[in-house]
């Protein structure tokens, strides 16, 4: 008789356990610690966020496993707007495993999106699955390591991506037992789309707007030049008059700014949020 290569009889026994517990826990924070305790028996990690996504609403049941608070502002308050991995969704991409690495611009890393929503995090990699729960859904599972640790191996990618079905089903059940944060999430996801197209349209130029929304995406100055076609000089010059005309002087300011502006938004408002900041 023949045995195959893989998780010892006891480390199945493990993962079976956790996997019966995230299908059958009855609160949305038992089931998404359920699922953290059946994924951290095959990976190694820090932190876990898991969500489920959608095209025309905020994350849904998100959850912050690993002993850390979530950042502020709440991830489904506006910064997911920004998240490369809902943005890989919004583009189409509802199945697969990445590495953050594998979908960011030059400098991300170094950016003040990421400096400062994640700085607390301490992140040194990052792992991501996307698996469909609808047409307009998918469920999201983010791993972490911090800097210092070893980076995310294919090997990883391919067991989290092999947890798919039951992350799916887990993050279903989350989200059908979690209670509405929101009287109309869709209204408020509208808001806030519309918000982040129109920040600063009283006072920049179409081309100026462009620069500032894949700035605060984590790019810089020569991936702004990589993706509007100009030179870098052409797109630091952008960022020496777009600070004076907001008001700031520093990437970090502007990172402010935006988020400050964001949360003055309310459904039905189609206009530059900067115009409701006292400043």
């Amino acid at each position: 008789m023949t045995h195959k290569a893989g998780l010892a009889a006891g480390d199945l026994a493990a993962w079976n356990k956790a996997a019966v517990a995230a299908l059958t826990a009855t609160t949305p924070d038992a089931i998404a610690a359920a699922l953290e305790g059946a994924l951290r028996q095959v990976l190694e990690f820090d932190v876990i966020l898991v969500a489920a996504l959608y095209r025309d609403a905020p994350p849904g049941a998100p959850y912050y496993g690993g002993g850390i608070e979530e950042p502020s502002p709440a991830y489904h308050d506006g910064p997911y707007l920004l998240d490369p991995f809902y943005n890989r969704f919004l583009a189409g991409t509802t199945e697969g495993c990445f590495r953050l690495s594998d979908l960011v611009p030059e400098g991300f890393l170094r950016s003040e999106y990421f400096s400062s929503y994640y700085r607390h995090l301490e992140i040194g990699d990052e792992l991501g699955l996307l698996t469909a729960l609808d047409s307009r859904s998918a469920a999201h599972v983010s791993l972490t390591r911090q800097r210092g640790r070893g980076r995310f191996t294919s090997r990883d990618a391919e067991w989290l991506l092999a947890a798919a079905p039951l992350a799916r089903e887990a993050i279903r059940r989350m989200n059908a037992g979690a209670a509405p944060t929101r009287a109309d999430p869709a209204a408020f996801h509208e808001g806030l789309r519309r918000a982040y197209e129109r920040f600063g349209t009283s006072v920049l130029t179409e081309r100026e707007r462009d620069v500032v929304h894949l700035l605060l995406q984590g790019n810089s100055a020569k991936a702004i030049a990589r993706a509007l076609n100009i030179s870098p000089d052409t797109a630091r010059n952008h960022l020496k008059r777009i600070y004076p005309k907001l008001e700031v002087s520093s990437q970090a300011e502007l990172f402010a700014l935006f988020f400050q502006a964001l949360a003055q938004v309310e459904p039905g408002f189609d206009g530059d949020p900067l115009s409701r900041l006292v400043r």
